[in-house]
């Protein structure tokens, strides 16, 4: 199914960030705070549709390619960044 109408350089903009904050994770750090005011950024940014649903999903997808290679840290930055979005 392909992807709806979207900015991709936009979402990839905020991927890059919760990647970075999944990093810092991955070492240990608290990114909490961080990473609802990037999505809350996110939320605004994206706006209702495409962009938003596309970003979900991206995340999501990375949250499951970190639990199959082993890092619960990274995984659980990203479903916690997806479950931030207020689609």
């Amino acid at each position: 199914m392909p992807e709806p109408q979207h900015d991709e350089a936009l979402v990839n903009s905020f991927l890059e960030r919760v990647s970075a904050l999944s990093v810092s994770a991955f070492d240990g750090a608290d990114v909490n705070q961080e990473l609802t005011q990037v999505m809350n950024e996110a939320a605004r940014a994206c706006g209702a549709g495409g962009n938003l649903a596309v970003l979900t999903s991206r995340l999501k997808a990375r949250a499951e390619a970190a639990d199959r290679e082993g890092q619960p840290q990274v995984r659980d930055t990203f479903n916690r960044a997806a479950s931030l979005i207020k689609a």
